[in-house]
């Protein structure tokens, strides 16, 4: 069935508005101060953030404590810290977590807190890592903006260095000849405001999304195909095609429908891959092609698993990838 939902819910603490405005920060040399993060001048100065509206919104992880996590899993974000009115959502690769608190005269105030978080099990060293990260704000971490737009929390001798996700996404751009070709569906999932998301597998789909350099499309469907261009900051940029229907037509591979109108539907791969997707790298020959609503899953690695014989005797290997 597809609608096998693989939907999340953040902690009590999730964002309560994004990509909040932040004030700019003159640079100066007069006092020289090393700065980490990518771009920045030896001579410019970071800023103490003043209040959490300051940083309200999504923030990546860029790393924590010297580790440096990976930025998705597949259509979701792995790590992040996003500031609310009343808190900070937390993940960094497994559960998901939070903690109570507001951002004043440069410093996380942590106020009383349940503690709530998710249950997942992950390996002894991962989950070590979240808990320290969980631990962290409550220990009223300083918090300032770098000139290059990041932001820095230090306690003690631990530092956790953030970035907005819209520009953390770029460090992951697949290069022009990198997304040529056909890729098979995996997945796809409906992002909901306020933080979560919902989805289901695609990996039984037929037919491949493929790029050709100027023309895009759904290898069952070509009458919805459309020309585009790669642009510098990973978009697939529709210059020409179909006006796509709101509802399937046309196209019986992607016709199936939920039972749920907060899921996304089959469909809804031409939706994101007709609205200016961009598109990023999740691993060697997977990419993730989203929008700011749907994010769709793509491979082009070898689909594989055992097969066992009716009398249990015998195993093979045999190729699971839907036909194209």
């Amino acid at each position: 069935m597809f609608e096998r939902t693989v939907s999340a819910v953040l902690a009590a603490a999730t964002t309560a508005a994004l990509f909040a405005c932040i004030p700019a920060v003159q640079q100066t040399a007069e006092e020289p101060e090393n700065v980490s993060g990518n771009g920045t001048s030896p001579f410019a100065r970071a800023a103490p953030v003043s209040a959490t509206g300051d940083v309200t919104g999504e923030w990546d992880i860029i790393s924590f404590d010297g580790y440096e996590p990976r930025r998705t899993f597949g259509s979701t974000r792995a790590a992040f810290a996003d500031f609310g009115a009343t808190g900070v959502a937390l993940r960094i690769e497994c559960n998901y977590s939070g903690a109570r608190g507001i951002i004043r005269d440069g410093r996380f105030v942590s106020q009383p807190d349940d503690g709530v978080q998710t249950a997942m099990g992950c390996s002894d060293e991962a989950m070590a890592r979240e808990a320290a990260l969980f631990d962290f704000f409550f220990q009223d971490p300083a918090v300032e903006k770098l000139p290059n737009g990041q932001i820095r929390l230090v306690a003690g001798a631990t530092e956790l260095l953030l970035e907005r996700p819209e520009q953390r996404r770029l460090a992951f751009l697949p290069k022009p000849q990198e997304i040529l070709g056909e890729w098979r569906l995996v997945e796809i999932v409906r992002y909901y405001d306020g933080g979560g998301y919902g989805g289901g597998g695609l990996s039984e789909v037929p037919g491949r999304i493929s790029f050709d350099g100027i023309t895009a499309g759904y290898t069952r469907c070509p009458r919805y195909d459309l020309t585009y261009r790669y642009t510098e900051d990973g978009r697939i940029s529709k210059i020409d095609g179909p006006t796509l229907p709101d509802r399937p037509s046309n196209c019986e591979p992607l016709a199936a429908t939920g039972h749920s109108p907060d899921m996304p539907t089959p469909w809804n791969v031409l939706t994101v891959l007709h609205d200016d997707p961009w598109l990023e790298k999740v691993e060697d020959d997977t990419l993730l092609m989203a929008t700011e609503r749907y994010g769709v899953v793509l491979t082009r690695k070898p689909c594989e698993m055992l097969e066992q014989s009716d009398d249990h005797s015998e195993t093979r290997m045999v190729d699971c990838a839907s036909p194209r």
